[in-house]
């Protein structure tokens, strides 16, 4: 747990009346990372939504799928989210009060108006969706292991016998 990214009552963002700013330098339990996340968050109380903001940054160790080898891929990302406040999600008429909620296309994330903001589940959520669907430490990956050109040339050699006479025949039509 990053110290100082506890929930934060909705309330009291709306209270606050301005931004708030967690300063974020930590590891996140949920995300196993080489160096801790370092950034920021800001979220803005505004009346119907809740503006989220960030800078985040870190390190992960992944395991190639092709090789099994251990490589590292740096995240970095600056998301900023409009998260709808309310029971259920914004309906058509809701959505065209305001131009900041018409920008609110597409999937909206719903949060309880009387509920908490988890800035330190939002950050594990957005870089956890920069993480690789298919981990490849890249072009100079040598491939699965144990299979080199050697063994795949002599594996290309060896004829099951039940084909020798097909092959014996392709021989025999060549000019």
């Amino acid at each position: 747990m990053i110290e100082g990214l506890e929930p934060v009552a909705l309330q009291e963002l709306r209270a606050l009346g301005a931004a708030r700013v967690w300063p974020v330098e930590g590891r996140l339990e949920a995300l196993p990372s080489l160096t801790p996340v370092r950034g920021s968050i800001s979220a803005e109380h505004r009346g119907n939504v809740l503006a989220v903001e960030g800078q985040l940054s870190t390190i992960v160790s992944l395991s190639c799928d092709r090789c099994l080898q251990q490589f590292n891929q740096q995240l970095e990302c600056e998301p900023s989210e409009l998260i709808w406040l309310g029971d259920a999600p914004p309906t058509d008429e809701q959505l065209q009060h305001s131009q900041e909620i018409a920008a609110m296309a597409g999937l909206v994330e719903v949060l309880n108006p009387r509920g908490t903001f988890d800035p330190q589940q939002w950050a594990f959520e957005q870089l956890n969706l920069l993480l690789p669907v298919v981990n490849f430490c890249g072009d100079h990956c040598p491939g699965p292991p144990g299979l080199n050109t050697e063994d795949l040339q002599a594996s290309q050699q060896v004829v099951d016998p039940r084909w020798q006479a097909l092959r014996s025949l392709q021989q025999g039509n060549e000019p």
